[in-house]
């Protein structure tokens, strides 16, 4: 059968088409999953190729695949339905939609009348089995992870268990994207190439979803199949970076060891990063000692507040000495260090905010991202925060984390968390001693570029606002 696999633009969510920072892996399991039994499939990227919707439509009459997926997170959920809507009118193809919104709300997905399928959760297996249905006629109604519809009304399934055996997917079908597209702002080095290497996060944070598309427990591919995935990017693609995009990469320490040994025995000389963030309480001096020897020179860490009782009430699970000292054995390992701090978390208050300014500061990461709280649906802080009228814009379009606030607290109003974001930014980067590093630690005009956009937006008072 001939697939489509779509990624829709954020175009509608930041206002203009940008291209991604990195190809979209989730879209290259499936693909590779589905070449893998013998389907002839494309994979779409609409900001990376710059598709206009007409341009789409145009190539949907020209092609006329049997079956069309689109990914969506929420913020691009509406892109993806207008997406379904064009396939719809100018293919014979059925639509199926999948990624973190369409498990997130699986059912008011397929309530759109130009979505025929749903999955929900990991869909390696799922969306192979939905093929095989199609092409043998078999009962939808069998297929788990799946939404279908049956006389006029829509039908979940049974949910489907996470994927076990993760060395048993084939690595991504990084051929099938324009790879020389994505930007990677924040690398070092080029060609820069994005790899994930388990599924599953232990952590009980109340503003992440994570555990509704891989659950809370941790699988992890073996060091092995990791190490023969980096030898393949060196070899076919000549890669030099590679940020690792695991939710928590060192929860598995013997992992992390046999790894860091696979990479020097095999002298394999790449730089590795971890932009999506790793644990505090799970870093050590012979955990971030093994990092340092296998070639990572960045690690970020999701601190989200300096006030423990806020950490305490999102169920973070880790003290604040926990994090300094997480940071602190970072800089004597001369690693770069991001933090990301969260503003406007359910029991927050003005006192609270500054204190995650102050700790930003006391930590002093390299780079700090201070990000206003977007409550997704069934998060637990969306049904906190919906329960006291707390949540005022449940357009999904405004649910991009660079867009403005969709809640208001308490005893602080929307406009004011921008202004406290705002705030967080100047206090941290205007100091004259950080202002100062930054220049000293330049190590590319790749970076350079990173922070002067940051910086360009603090003075201009535009901190990712609309």
């Amino acid at each position: 059968m001939k697939i489509f696999l779509i990624n829709p633009s954020h175009g509608e969510v930041y206002g203009k088409l940008t291209p991604p920072d990195h190809p979209h892996l989730g879209l290259a399991y499936l693909a590779a999953v589905l070449e893998a039994e013998k389907h002839e499939v494309r994979i779409i990227d609409i900001d990376a190729e710059q598709i206009t919707l007409d341009g789409l439509a145009s190539l949907l009459k020209a092609e006329n695949p049997d079956v069309v997926g689109i990914t969506a997170t929420t913020p691009v959920i509406y892109s993806a339905f207008k997406i379904a809507e064009i396939i719809k009118k100018n293919s014979s193809a059925y639509t199926v939609v999948g990624g973190m919104h369409a498990t997130l709300m699986p059912e008011e997905c397929a309530a759109n009348e130009f979505v025929d399928f749903v999955v929900f959760g990991e869909g390696e297996r799922t969306i192979v089995d939905l093929l095989e249905c199609m092409r043998t006629g078999g009962k939808y109604s069998e297929i788990k992870g799946l939404v279908h519809k049956k006389g006029g009304e829509t039908v979940k399934n049974e949910s489907r268990e996470p994927i076990q055996d993760l060395d048993s997917i084939p690595f991504p079908a990084r051929h099938l994207f324009k790879n020389q597209k994505y930007t990677y702002p924040d690398a070092l080095r080029f060609p820069a190439f994005p790899i994930i290497t388990s599924r599953g996060c232990p952590g009980n944070c109340t503003f992440c979803t994570a555990k509704f598309m891989h659950g809370k427990r941790f699988r992890n591919r073996s060091a092995e199949n990791i190490l023969d995935e980096v030898e393949f990017l060196i070899k076919e693609y000549g890669a030099r970076e590679i940020h690792i995009w695991d939710d928590n990469f060192i929860t598995n320490r013997n992992r992390v060891f046999k790894f860091r040994d696979g990479i020097i025995k095999k002298n394999i000389k790449v730089l590795f990063s971890f932009p999506n963030g790793v644990r505090a309480d799970f870093i050590n001096r012979e955990i971030l000692q093994a990092l340092k020897d296998m070639g990572t020179y960045s690690i970020a860490i999701g601190v989200e507040s300096g006030n423990q009782r806020i950490l305490d009430s999102i169920q973070k699970g880790i003290k604040l000495e926990q994090i300094e000292n997480a940071f602190k054995l970072a800089k004597e390992l001369k690693l770069e260090t991001w933090g990301f701090f969260l503003l406007g978390l359910p029991e927050e208050d003005p006192k609270t905010m500054e204190e995650t300014i102050d700790f930003a500061i006391k930590l002093d990461p390299d780079i700090a991202k201070f990000h206003i709280l977007k409550p997704f649906p069934k998060s637990i802080v969306y049904e906190q925060l919906k329960s006291k009228g707390l949540i005022i814009d449940e357009n999904y379009i405004h649910y991009g984390i660079h867009t403005s606030p969709v809640h208001r607290l308490p005893t602080v109003s929307q406009n004011e968390l921008l202004e406290w974001q705002q705030k967080a930014y100047r206090r941290f980067y205007m100091r004259p001693s950080k202002m100062l590093k930054e220049i000293m630690r330049l190590k590319s005009w790749n970076r350079m570029k990173l922070n002067l956009s940051t910086g360009t937006s603090v003075l201009l008072n535009k901190i990712f606002s609309k």
